[in-house]
C-alpha cells in the first residue's frame, strides 16, 4: 500500500471514533460508523434528520410535564394589545386630562352653582331651591376630590409606581366611582328630556366624561396588574378581594395617631356615603331641616356615590402612605391636597348653615367633625418633605 493510502486509511479510522452523533437527551452516547449501516452498539445507523426529530420530539415532551407542573398561567398575549387607545388608556397623560377635566368641572359648581342647577336639571331646579347652594358646591369639592386622585396616579405613573398595590387600589376607585356614577345617571335618566331630573344636554356630556374615566382607569389597572387589559377577566372579583383585604388590614394601626386618623376618617366617609344613598331625604332633613325637590335629592345621593368608592380609596391609601413613611412623596402629597381641600370645602360650606338662625340639622355637628379631622390630618402632612 502506497503512503497515500496509508494516510487516507489513519485519518478515516481517527474520525471513525471521534465524531459523535449528535446527543439526544437521555440516550447513549454514539458514533458514526462511516463504511458500514450500523453504529458502534450494532443498531440500524440513522439519518440526521431521525435524530434531529427524535430530539425534537423529546424537547416537546419535556416542555410539556413542566408546563403541567406549574401552577400559574402566564398572561395571555392578547392581553397586552398595543393599539392606540391601549397606548392611550392609562398613560400618564390620560390622568394629566383627567385631572384637568375634573378641575373644570369644579369650577363653575363651586361659583355659579345655580348656573350649573340650570344647566343640569332644567325647568325641574326652578325657583332655585334652598338646598341648590350648598349641595352643588359640595359636589364641586368630590370633583375636586377626583381631580387631585387624578394627578395622584398621574405623578405614580411618572414614577413607575402604578403596580403598586396603593395605586391600583385608587385605579380601582377611579374606575368604581365612574362606573356607579354612569349606572346612576342612566337609571335616573333613561330618558333624557321630559320627565327626566337632568337635562338632556347634562346627560350626554356627563356620560362622555364618565366614559373617558373608566377607559383611563381600567386601562391604568390593566396594563399594571395580572388581568391585563381583559374585560373578561378585569371583572368585580380583584375589587372585592382587595377591598377584604383592606378592611382585615383596616383596625392594624401599628399606635400611630395618624394611621388611626385616616382609618376613622374611612370609615365615617363609607357610613356616610351609604346613608346619603340608601336614605337621602332622611339625612337631608338631618343636616339641613331640608329634603324638598327631587333634583337635591339626586344631587345627595350622586355625592353618596362617591363618599363610598373614591375618598374612602384616596384616605385609606394615605393611611398606608403614613404606615410606610412616604406621605412626602408627589402622590401622596396631591391625595392630600385632595382631602384637605374637601374637608375645608365642606367647612366653608356647613359652619355658616350651622351659626345661622336656622343652625341646620341635629346631625350636622358631627359631619362637620368627620370634615375637620379630614382637613386637620391632611392638612398637617402637606408640608412633609419628601425625605421625612
Amino acid at each position: 500500500m502506497t503512503t497515500q493510502g496509508l494516510r487516507f486509511t489513519a485519518m478515516a479510522h481517527n474520525v471513525k471514533q471521534r465524531v459523535q452523533v449528535p446527543q439526544v437527551p437521555g440516550a447513549a452516547p454514539r458514533q458514526f460508523a462511516f463504511f458500514n449501516n450500523r453504529n458502534v452498539a450494532g443498531q440500524p445507523r440513522r439519518g440526521a434528520r431521525q435524530v434531529v426529530a427524535q430530539a425534537r420530539n423529546v424537547n416537546q415532551e419535556r416542555g410539556t410535564k413542566q408546563s403541567l407542573k406549574s401552577p400559574k398561567q402566564s398572561r395571555n398575549p392578547k392581553d397586552d394589545r398595543n393599539g392606540p387607545v391601549d397606548e392611550a388608556a392609562g398613560s400618564a397623560n390620560s390622568y394629566l386630562f383627567l385631572a384637568a377635566l375634573n378641575a373644570a368641572a369644579a369650577l363653575p359648581l363651586a361659583v355659579a352653582p345655580h348656573t350649573v342647577a340650570d344647566f343640569l336639571f332644567g325647568s325641574a331646579a326652578l325657583p332655585h331651591d334652598f338646598l341648590h347652594e350648598p349641595l352643588l358646591r359640595i359636589l364641586a369639592t368630590g370633583f375636586a376630590g377626583a381631580s387631585t386622585a387624578a394627578a395622584s396616579l398621574n405623578l405614580a405613573a411618572k414614577r413607575g409606581q402604578l403596580g403598586d398595590s396603593s395605586f391600583q387600589r385608587l385605579n380601582l376607585a377611579l374606575l368604581a366611582a365612574s362606573a356607579f356614577n354612569t349606572v346612576f345617571f342612566i337609571s335616573n335618566a333613561a330618558t333624557p328630556g321630559e320627565g327626566s331630573v337632568v337635562s338632556f344636554s347634562a346627560f350626554w356630556v356627563t356620560i362622555l366624561a364618565l366614559g373617558a374615566t373608566v377607559l383611563t382607569a381600567w386601562g391604568g389597572y390593566g396594563k399594571n396588574s395580572q388581568v391585563g387589559l381583559s374585560l373578561k377577566r378585569v371583572g368585580p372579583l380583584p375589587a372585592v378581594k382587595k377591598y377584604q383585604d383592606d378592611l382585615a388590614d383596616l383596625p392594624d394601626n401599628n399606635g400611630d395617631l395618624q394611621v388611626t386618623l385616616y382609618s376613622i376618617l374611612t370609615v365615617g366617609l363609607v357610613v356616610s356615603g351609604a346613608t346619603y344613598l340608601l336614605q337621602p331625604q332622611e339625612t337631608l332633613q338631618a343636616f339641613f331641616n331640608n329634603s324638598k325637590g327631587e333634583e337635591c335629592v339626586f344631587t345627595w345621593r350622586a355625592i353618596g356615590g362617591g363618599l363610598i368608592t373614591l375618598l374612602p380609596a384616596m384616605t385609606y391609601t394615605l393611611r398606608e402612605g403614613a404606615k410606610r413613611g412616604k406621605l412626602g412623596e408627589s402622590p401622596y402629597k396631591a391625595l392630600n391636597i385632595g382631602v384637605f381641600g374637601a374637608g375645608a370645602g365642606h367647612l366653608a360650606i356647613l359652619t355658616p348653615i350651622l351659626v345661622s338662625g336656622g343652625g341646620g340639622g341635629p346631625l350636622l355637628p358631627a359631619l362637620l367633625g368627620l370634615w375637620g379631622v379630614g382637613a386637620a390630618v391632611s392638612g398637617s402632612n402637606l408640608l412633609r418633605s419628601e425625605s421625612a
